[in-house]
């Protein structure tokens, strides 16, 4: 028996695989009372961010 079908499948399902973000790198995914900020779930917004609720929005202070 050939195990070129077999070697093929597994290179099909491994090229089709692409890792995507974790859950924490991505908005909207922030558990209940955590903010999104620059890139992860905070409990509150750092300096030079202004809080918008949710998500903590970086403010350019230099205009």
């Amino acid at each position: 028996m050939s195990r070129l079908p077999l070697a093929l499948a597994a290179a099909i399902l491994l090229a089709g695989f692409v890792p995507g973000p974790s859950r924490a790198q991505v908005p909207d995914s922030c558990p209940r009372g955590l903010k999104w900020a620059a890139g992860a779930c905070v409990r509150t917004c750092p300096g030079g961010y202004e809080d918008q609720g949710d998500r903590c929005v970086y403010r350019n202070m230099s205009r």
